[in-house]
C-alpha cells in the first residue's frame, strides 16, 4: 500500500464523521479510477477523458447538449468544444429536435458506440479487479447503497 494509501487508512478510535468519511473515501475512489480510465481511453485514438464520459452519457439516454452539461457537471463551453470534437471524429450526431427547433438532440453513430464499447472494454478488468477484492455480497450490496446515495 502506498505512503498516501496510508494516510488515509482507518485509525482505531477514529472520530471523523461519517459522512466526511464518505467524503474522503469517494474523493480516493474517484481520483483513482479516473486515473486508470485517462489511460485507457488515450490508448484508444485521439479522446480525452470529457469526450468518453460525453460518449457513456450519451449512450445512458443525455441527449441534448445542455442536459450533457448538466449530467456531467461541466460547463456548456466545455460540452460544445467536446461535441464538435466528436461531431468531426464521426462518433455522433446532432438533430434539431423535432418538438423545439431551437434544441439539439444527440445520438451515438456506429463509430461513437463502437468506441465506446473499446474503451468500455479496456476499463473493465482494472474495475473488476477492484471488485474482486471483496466477496460478491459485499459488491452487490455496495452497488445497491451508492445508487441510493
Amino acid at each position: 500500500m502506498s505512503t498516501i494509501a496510508n494516510c488515509y487508512a482507518p485509525v482505531v478510535g477514529d472520530t471523523t464523521p461519517p459522512e466526511l468519511r464518505l467524503l474522503d473515501a469517494l474523493f480516493r475512489l474517484n481520483k483513482s479510477v479516473l486515473a486508470d480510465v485517462r489511460i485507457h481511453v488515450a490508448a484508444a485514438g485521439d479522446l480525452d477523458l470529457v469526450d468518453f464520459l460525453a460518449l457513456r452519457t450519451i449512450e445512458l439516454g443525455v441527449d441534448t447538449p445542455g442536459d450533457l452539461a448538466r449530467d456531467l457537471g461541466l460547463n456548456p463551453a466545455v460540452i460544445s468544444r467536446t461535441l464538435t470534437k466528436l461531431t468531426h471524429a464521426g462518433m455522433i450526431q446532432r438533430h434539431i429536435d423535432g418538438v423545439d427547433s431551437r434544441r439539439s438532440r444527440i445520438t451515438l453513430t456506429s463509430t461513437g458506440a463502437e468506441t465506446n464499447a473499446a474503451i468500455a472494454a479496456r476499463v473493465r478488468p482494472g474495475l473488476a479487479e477492484r471488485l474482486n477484492g471483496l466477496p460478491a455480497k459485499e459488491v452487490d450490496r455496495l452497488l445497491d447503497t451508492l445508487e441510493r446515495l
